[in-house]
């Protein structure tokens, strides 16, 4: 199921710097305090700067997580939107950033170590950076009357607002440190009916995973843009 066969009833919302608390970042707290230690936390800095040697590197290894284990986490983005998202991801650093060779890991079904997991697959990739990209989000929703107000076809309906967060880190993969971080933040919300309508539409459960997948690609490319700034400095 595309992403596309929910369109018409989810929308975009606002950044969630806008839209009240938002989830906090996760890529610090998974790959340890120490990765971040040479330089700043990420909440401080987007990006690290005066470490360009991985912009001038032809292969780059990538790791693609959804994680759902912080403080009122929603639930992860399923394995085949992150699928669909990691092959935007390489897209994007194929054309943007110009690497040659972009080797996807496959996905990481709920790490034990997270850190030592991506070491592993960078070693096993034989690359010398792995680009990380952690999704996370929050949810909230409740009873809403759904259509117009000054009509009698108002039906009773439930709003789910889905507020994501996309990092995007460069990890050195023979010391674990981060060489680069960023950040992307978008909101989007669906609307659903208590009594489904028409027939060939998505269950409950696949309207809402595909509501966190569209939230975690708008928030992706954010963070992407800002890599991208950060791979053509001079563009």
């Amino acid at each position: 199921m595309t992403f596309s066969k929910i369109l018409f009833s989810c929308f975009l919302g606002c950044t969630l710097a806008g839209c009240g608390a938002g989830p906090t970042p996760r890529l610090i707290d998974l790959v340890g305090e120490e990765a971040f230690a040479h330089r700043v936390t990420p909440s401080k800095a987007p990006e690290f700067p005066g470490n360009d040697e991985w912009r001038h590197i032809s292969k780059i290894g990538l790791v693609v997580h959804s994680d759902a284990t912080g403080q009122n986490a929603a639930p992860a983005i399923i394995s085949g939107h992150l699928e669909t998202l990691a092959r935007r991801t390489e897209k994007f650093l194929r054309e943007r950033c110009s690497f040659l060779e972009v080797l996807i890991a496959p996905l990481l079904s709920m790490p034990v170590n997270f850190s030592q997991e991506v070491k592993v697959q960078g070693q096993r990739l034989q690359v010398p950076y792995t680009l990380v990209v952690l999704f996370s989000s929050r949810e909230r929703s409740g009873p809403q009357k759904i259509g117009e107000a000054t009509l009698m076809t108002q039906m009773t309906g439930t709003v789910i607002e889905n507020s994501a967060l996309a990092e995007v880190g460069i990890l050195r993969v023979s010391d674990l440190k981060m060489v680069f971080w960023a950040e992307g933040l978008a909101t989007e919300t669906l609307e659903q009916l208590a009594v489904p309508i028409g027939t060939n539409q998505p269950s409950a459960a696949e309207a809402r995973d595909i509501l966190r997948a569209q939230a975690g690609q708008q928030a992706l490319d954010r963070a992407l843009e800002r890599l991208g700034s950060a791979c053509q400095p001079g563009k």
